[in-house]
């Protein structure tokens, strides 16, 4: 798919499009409303705006999707801790890397690893949304 397809896109195909991107409904139905793009560049910053504009209820809807879909296995004792599945941008990085990240990560407060969590989400997204538009 490319972006004039994309745009092209009926409401409820769209949402089919974007939801495995990111989770959050909020998220994809104010990407609908940005919408139609001009081009990759405008959706990946529209992307990434609307991310950080989101409230803490929404991206753990986000993360929860995430693990549904992507990534399970949540590590024992992080859920426990912090009340939503570990996410991490997994992509080049060793195992080695991310059983270090993942140790790291444990001894963050709730407010540092929901912001860690977040921008993980949103790099994962981004990637999401540039194989979606062939642009990876």
């Amino acid at each position: 798919m490319d972006v004039s397809e994309l745009n092209s896109l009926d409401r409820i195909e769209a949402t089919k499009a974007l939801a495995p991107c990111c989770g959050s409904r909020v998220w994809v139905d104010r990407m609908l409303a940005a919408g139609p793009f001009p081009d990759i560049t405008a959706i990946l910053m529209n992307a990434e705006e609307i991310w950080w504009d989101l409230g803490a209820d929404d991206w753990e809807e986000a993360f929860a999707a995430h693990r549904e879909t992507q990534q399970p296995g949540t590590p024992p004792g992080y859920e426990e801790k912090f009340g939503y599945p570990y996410l991490v941008f997994a992509a080049d990085r060793s195992a080695e890397e991310l059983e270090t990240l993942l140790r790291q990560r444990l001894d963050h407060d709730p407010l540092s690893e929901l912001s860690v969590t977040a921008a993980e989400q949103a790099r994962i997204t981004n990637l999401a949304l540039r194989r979606l538009l062939g642009s990876v």
